[in-house]
């Protein structure tokens, strides 16, 4: 500002009547004024905008403090209500079990206490996976033929959603560089989410897709599709949506963690009222 302010008041000076030794004088007085009240207005419009960032800084981190607050309360929430549920079912049988029952009671309430103690161990683990999210570095990357590996998802396929599944078969030669055992989880996930959600007995597809980076795995239904707008709601832990099945709401929060700890993606696409098509998205 210092070279437009000489110029501003000294210029004139030549032009102007009255004596140019009085016109510098007075220029020697205004120009440092006027410079020193310009730079206290910047400092103070400066000093403004810092506390104006500062603000919406805590501001957000407020919003993400109650999220988080509120994630809490829903996880508390879910875990004891799906603990208590088995724990409750355990202490009954255990407690009306007589003393002199015989073998064939004794062995069906041993059953239902395995049975039970097993869904209590599925949380625990779904909750550790939940906890390493999308690590990269707890992954055990292997080199995997796609056909063979195809084969082994239609297997475990096959036994939840039995003859409704169609599996199109891998490219056969080519090669997948990823955790064996996440990624079926993963899958896994998505064909289990298709079970709960798909309406009525429509067939369900698996397949996978060579993309210009990537590898698609695709698990597709025509079970009705998803309400417009909760596409990305449904990969949020704690979602269960609609299922029928109930379900802790963990599924595809695993699914959407395993694709990011491989450097990938997952989404889905949503068909309302026709089906859905959720993918996973695996670097080649």
């Amino acid at each position: 500002m210092a070279p437009l302010a000489a110029a501003a008041y000294i210029l004139p000076l030549f032009f102007l009547p009255g004596s140019i030794a009085a016109g510098l004088s007075s220029a020697a007085t205004t120009i440092p004024v006027c410079v020193l009240v310009g730079e206290g207005i910047a400092w103070g419009v400066g000093r403004l905008e810092q506390i104006e960032r500062m603000l919406l800084r805590e501001r957000d981190q407020a919003e993400q403090l109650r999220e988080l607050d509120e994630l809490k309360d829903k996880f508390l929430s879910t875990v004891s209500h799906e603990l208590r549920t088995p724990l409750t079912i355990c202490r009954g049988h255990l407690e009306v079990l007589d003393e002199g029952a015989g073998q064939q009671e004794v062995r069906a309430v041993r059953e239902m206490l395995v049975d039970e103690l097993d869904l209590m161990g599925r949380l625990v683990e779904d909750l550790t996976t939940l906890a390493w999210g999308d690590d990269r570095a707890l992954l055990r990357f292997e080199s995997l033929p796609l056909d063979s590996f195809m084969s082994s998802i239609a297997a475990k396929a096959e036994t939840i959603l039995g003859d409704r599944v169609s599996v199109k078969p891998g490219i056969r030669g080519a090669t997948l560089r990823a955790d064996p055992q996440r990624l079926t989880q993963a899958l896994v996930n998505l064909l289990q989410n298709a079970a709960d959600h798909a309406n009525g007995n429509e067939p369900v597809c698996l397949g996978v897709q060579a993309e210009s980076s990537s590898w698609r795995f695709e698990v597709a239904d025509d079970g009705g599709g998803l309400p417009p707008g909760d596409e990305q709601a449904v990969f949020e832990p704690f979602s269960t949506g609609s299922s029928r099945g109930g379900g802790r709401g963990l599924g595809l929060s695993i699914v959407r963690d395993i694709a990011r700890a491989h450097g990938g993606e997952s989404g889905v696409v949503n068909r309302p009222g026709q089906g859905a098509t959720f993918w996973i998205g695996i670097p080649q």
